[in-house]
């Protein structure tokens, strides 16, 4: 997390600061956050996802344990989102417990639980992600 210098002050450095006051004016380009680079990837892989369709919306996962701003997640989508098939989807955001991988077939997924089976090849060991990796594309709804 990014805090003043002071180490006893736990007050939001100016960028952070200025990242979450998303009112009225348009945040500076240049402040960037860890949310900036993750939806960065959240949006390659909707693009991905679409096959060059237009998105109408995207359904985002994410663990608790990333610590994420989900106004700062909006936030940068609105940002970098246009120009792609992304511009203007409806975006839903939902935190959840965990997000597991597995270890075999490579599918990413929400769960209530750490070491569930993997619901797309059935094997039964799954690894918690941490991080920035805590969060995926659920799903897409693109246009016919």
């Amino acid at each position: 997390m990014c805090y003043s210098q002071d180490r006893n002050d736990n007050s939001l450095c100016p960028a952070r600061a200025a990242a979450l006051h998303l009112g009225g004016a348009r945040m500076n380009t240049q402040i960037k956050s860890r949310e900036a680079s993750l939806v960065q990837r959240l949006i390659e892989a909707a693009c991905q996802q679409a096959n060059g369709k237009p998105v109408l919306e995207v359904k985002i996962a994410a663990a608790k344990c990333a610590g994420l701003d989900e106004r700062l997640v909006r936030f940068y989508w609105d940002q970098y989102a246009p120009e792609t098939v992304c511009q203007g989807a409806h975006i839903l955001y939902r935190e959840v417990p965990f997000i597991q991988k597995c270890p075999y077939c490579g599918h990413t997924f929400a769960s209530r639980k750490q070491n569930v089976p993997c619901p797309q090849c059935r094997a039964g060991h799954t690894a918690t992600l941490v991080g920035d990796d805590c969060a995926i594309v659920e799903d897409i709804t693109t246009a016919n």
